[in-house]
């Protein structure tokens, strides 16, 4: 079936690269692509959404969502309900709303992982700075990290009990919530294993960038080196048994090869696949695609 009609929600840039190679994806199978910030999109009951003041989007057959961007409460409140609307509309989101939300809070995340089976790390989550104090006290070495982020930023290692308690303070005094997570023993590297439709497509190593001192974190944005490998079975199993769980459509899934076996720190709901694409030659924006255009003919 051609010529139909996708939106691909961003924020800021729609120029981004992930979400430029998707629209183009699109195109490319001979569909529509109209992209679109939530903020943009006004509801009406029974089912209607208007574009900006006139452009009727309610024959949208699915949505391939990227964010749902920055906002007050009652902002992110409406544009995920917006997006549940969608759904309830008979239009295809993409990852489905309450898995994208669900992703985005590293707490939920790891909840529900937990629940499912899969090895997290000892994290202490809490408005209590004398309470993530003594969990500090108990488990040593910790990454303190904001609740809902990407790509690293904001995350920060603390060795010593006095710089930990100095950074916890801060976040704490501004009114965000502690989120402490054990630092697991492991290589200079971690594992991005990227999902679509249930099945692995590739995974890498992220090594520790090189010539940066102190620097422990090993995202490829922040100079960190993307190797392929081949996943053993437990970690492939690993890998989509959290997809499975997270009920995502597509993700990358990022694990550590802690001495006990794989552990999930996070899975992201929209990521970025440059490095990936790059190490194994995969086209995987078209995948991604394929996946929405699948879903959205039932």
């Amino acid at each position: 079936m051609s010529g139909r009609k996708f939106g691909v929600v961003y924020h800021e840039n729609v120029n981004n690269w992930a979400t430029k190679s998707l629209i183009e994806a699109i195109e490319a199978k001979g569909h529509v692509a109209k992209p679109f910030r939530l903020q943009d999109i006004s509801a009406q009951l029974p089912n209607k959404f208007t574009h900006l003041d006139d452009e009727d989007m309610s024959d949208m057959d699915g949505v391939m969502v990227r964010t749902i961007g920055f906002g007050t409460g009652d902002q992110i409140t409406f544009r995920i309900s917006l997006l549940e609307h969608f759904e309830d509309a008979g239009i295809y989101v993409m990852n489905p709303a309450y898995s994208f939300r669900r992703a985005k809070d590293k707490y939920a995340t790891l909840t529900a992982l937990h629940k499912g089976g899969i090895r997290v790390p000892k994290t202490y989550i809490g408005e209590n700075l004398e309470a993530a104090i003594d969990f500090v006290d108990e488990v040593g070495d910790v990454v303190v990290k904001p609740l809902i982020g990407a790509r690293g930023m904001g995350a920060i290692r603390a060795e010593h009990r006095e710089l930990t308690y100095r950074a916890m303070k801060f976040i704490h005094q501004l009114g965000q919530v502690l989120y402490v997570q054990e630092l697991v023993e492991k290589p200079n590297r971690d594992i991005r294993a990227f999902v679509i439709g249930g099945k692995l497509i590739g995974a890498m190593y992220r090594y520790i960038p090189e010539g940066i001192e102190g620097e422990w974190r090993t995202n490829v944005h922040g100079g960190g080196k993307a190797e392929l490998t081949k996943l053993t079975p437990e970690y492939e199993e690993c890998a989509i048994k959290t997809a499975e769980i997270l009920k995502l459509d597509y993700t990358g899934v990022d694990i550590i090869e802690s001495p006990e076996g794989p552990c999930v720190i996070e899975a992201n709901a929209a990521p970025s696949w440059s490095a990936l694409s790059r190490v194994t030659g995969i086209d995987i924006a078209s995948l991604i695609v394929d996946r929405l255009v699948e879903q959205s003919s039932g």
